[in-house]
């Protein structure tokens, strides 16, 4: 069972992340990026080569720590892994420029990122993903791909995250990642997808008692917070955008905080 976690949310090219992840690295379980390595805020700009080189940077990491260390894909990431995604869902402030080598890199890379990915602590199963899972989409997900039973569909059940991930090496399945609420597209659906659902699209705490989403408790990013270190939380979910990194700790009250709180 996992005890402590860094989680870092969008980096989007930002290096906040580099010294919590350094003084934390040996003492923790887990570190979980939660996506959105490239393409910055336009009031963010950086050079082109400088926020490839972190990623770089948090590939090594991955690689001299691979069982410690998740990388998940956001929509910011799947854009240029996917030529389909891309084309279905590509996201602005796309580096067009690289858009070539930036595919290339995540192709060479596949097997180091993810989609999803759980962990229990205290007994509590949390999921992380980059824009979180909604019922709706989920729902649509089981109906068009896996058609299972509903009582056989349980987000806390690993083979439904592993069946989630396993949605990035097929066809339909990244069809079904592209998917885009309406709060970020005029002909949206009713929610996005994992990787592009909008912190308003969330309505966990109103959700039927149907595929486990009110027993977890999923850490996601996507929709930027202006304040820093801030979030938004609630029974069910913390939705952490917000440039800095948070940590889980089995022994402290909080079910996640920041970093700078932990540590007053």
């Amino acid at each position: 069972m996992t005890n402590r976690i860094i989680v870092v949310p969008d980096v989007h090219g930002r290096l906040f992340w580099k010294e919590p992840v350094k003084k934390y690295l040996d003492v923790v379980d887990r570190v979980v990026f939660i996506g959105d390595y490239l393409d910055p805020y336009n009031d963010e700009d950086g050079l082109a080569d400088d926020i490839y080189q972190n990623l770089m940077e948090i590939i090594a990491l991955k690689q001299e720590n691979m069982e410690k260390v998740v990388l998940l894909k956001g929509n910011h990431d799947q854009h240029y892994a996917s030529e389909l995604f891309n084309e279905l869902a590509g996201g602005t402030r796309q580096d067009r420029n690289n858009w070539n080598r930036n595919h290339e890199f995540f192709k060479q890379n596949k097997d180091l990122f993810g989609i999803i990915h759980k962990e229990e602590v205290n007994g509590i199963p949390y999921i992380f993903s980059h824009a979180g899972v909604t019922l709706y989409w989920l729902k649509k997900v089981n109906d068009n791909l896996w058609m299972l039973p509903d009582n056989k569909v349980s987000i806390a059940d690993q083979n439904i995250i592993d069946r989630i991930n396993m949605m990035d090496d097929e066809h339909e399945g990244q069809e079904l990642l592209s998917v885009i609420g309406n709060s970020r597209s005029w002909f949206g659906e009713k929610t996005g997808g994992v990787l592009w659902a909008d912190v308003n699209e969330h309505s966990i705490p109103d959700a039927p008692d149907v595929y486990d989403l009110n027993h977890v408790f999923q850490v996601f990013g996507h929709t930027r917070l202006r304040k820093e270190g801030s979030m938004v939380e609630c029974d069910n979910l913390a939705m952490i955008d917000s440039r800095q990194c948070f940590i889980i700790d089995g022994n402290r009250k909080e079910r996640i905080m920041t970093v700078r709180e932990y540590e007053k």
